[in-house]
C-alpha cells in the first residue's frame, strides 16, 4: 500500500470519525449548555436580591466561564480523536499482511535509499520474507540482518555510520504526524 494510500485512508477514515466525534461533541455541548443554564438560572436567583450591578458582573463572569469550559472540554475532546485516528492508524499498518505489507516496504526501501544507498536491514518478526522480496523489487543495494521482536511493524536501516528509524509507529508518529496533523484535524472538525 503505496503511501499516498494509506494518507487517502487516514483522510477518509478521520472523515467518517469526523462524523461520529461531531455528533458526539454536539450531544455533549447540548448537555454542557443545559447543565449551565441551569447553573445559570439557580446563580440568578440567589444574585437577584443583590444591587444590580453587581449582578449584571456576576452573570457575565458566568457565562465566560461556562463557555471556556465549554471549548476547552471540546479541545480536550478533539485532540483525543486526533490521537485515535493515529493510533488507529499504525495498528493497521502493523497489522499489514502480504502484498499490502510488500508494496508498502517496496516504497519505503526506495525512498530510504535516496539517503542510505546500503544498508543492513532488521524488520519486525515474521516480516523477513516480505522484506527480502521487497528489497528486490526496489531494487535496492539492502540486506536483512535479522528480525526484532521489539519492532511492531516496519524496519530499522543501518549503514555501519547511522542508523534510520523506519519502524512504522515512529514514522507515523514523528515524520508524517506533524506534517498531517492540522489537515486530519480539518477533515474531522470542519
Amino acid at each position: 500500500m503505496a503511501l499516498s494510500d494509506i494518507l487517502q485512508k487516514i483522510k477518509d477514515e478521520a472523515g467518517k470519525k469526523a462524523a461520529f466525534m461531531k455528533q458526539v461533541a454536539d450531544d455533549e455541548i447540548a448537555k454542557i449548555k443545559s447543565e449551565a443554564g441551569e447553573r445559570a438560572k439557580v446563580r440568578r436567583t440567589e444574585i437577584a436580591s443583590r444591587a444590580e450591578e453587581k449582578s449584571a458582573n456576576l452573570r457575565e463572569k458566568a457565562k465566560l466561564l461556562a463557555k471556556m469550559e465549554a471549548r476547552n472540554l471540546l479541545l480536550r475532546e478533539k485532540r483525543q480523536v486526533i490521537e485515535d485516528v493515529y493510533t488507529e492508524s499504525v495498528k493497521e499498518l502493523e497489522h499489514l499482511k502480504g502484498h499490502d505489507l510488500e508494496r508498502l516496504m517496496v516504497s519505503m526501501f526506495k525512498a530510504a535509499s535516496k539517503t542510505m544507498p546500503k544498508a543492513h536491514v532488521t524488520v519486525a518478526s515474521g516480516h523477513k520474507r516480505q522484506a527480502e522480496e521487497a528489497i528486490q523489487k526496489a531494487k535496492v543495494n539492502y540486506r536483512v540482518q535479522g528480525e526484532s521482536s521489539e519492532l511492531k511493524g516496519g524496519m530499522i536501516l543501518a549503514d555501519g555510520k547511522q542508523e534510520m528509524n523506519l519502524g512504522f509507529s515512529y514514522v507515523l508518529n514523528q515524520i508524517i504526524r506533524p506534517k498531517t496533523e492540522l489537515d486530519v484535524a480539518k477533515i474531522l472538525f470542519e
